[in-house]
């Protein structure tokens, strides 16, 4: 029992120590990319901090249609000039904003309405199904009577004798 406060041998730090030894040095390096990624995945940020489910569905349907959105203007930056002035002057233009944020509105948009949309395919084909198979189950009475239905006809009872 004396192990159980213990971590093992092949755990070290995890997301943490990835972070720090990866992603930290590279957001350096490049500062104009990691600035323009870091302001326009806010949206993403704020959906896994609120987002209670295990599976973090939200966070991973907002962030991937709010990441496209980022990297147009990612791109933009690459395309010209590399360096922190351009990387504020994309953060400066309203239109950059909105079509990182905006991206991330169509990512809650398909979080809150593909559900019900599937769920509601599902339950029409599975009371298609079931109204198919109560037809096949009429045939079938029409045809060998009430006994398939686990019906059975009434039997005269035996007179009682006494």
């Amino acid at each position: 029992m004396a192990a159980r406060g213990r971590r093992r041998s092949g755990e070290r730090g995890g997301p943490v120590t990835l972070f720090l030894l990866i992603v930290v040095p590279l957001s350096l390096i490049f500062m104009p990319t990691a600035l323009v990624i870091g302001a326009g995945l806010i949206p993403t940020a704020v959906a896994f901090l609120i987002d209670r489910d295990p599976d973090k569905t939200a966070p991973m349907t907002v962030g991937a249609v709010n990441f496209v959105g980022a990297m147009a203007f990612v791109i933009q930056l690459w395309q010209r000039e590399h360096s922190l002035a351009a990387a504020l002057a994309i953060l400066s233009n309203p239109f950059a904003w909105a079509g990182m944020y905006g991206a991330a509105a169509l990512g809650w948009g398909i979080y809150y309405a593909v559900p019900p949309m599937v769920a509601g395919f599902s339950a029409m084909r599975a009371q298609a199904r079931i109204d198919k198979l109560r037809e096949q189950q009429a045939a079938l009475v029409a045809e060998w009577g009430p006994e398939v239905k686990g019906e059975t006809p009434l039997q005269p009872q035996p007179a009682a004798e006494g």
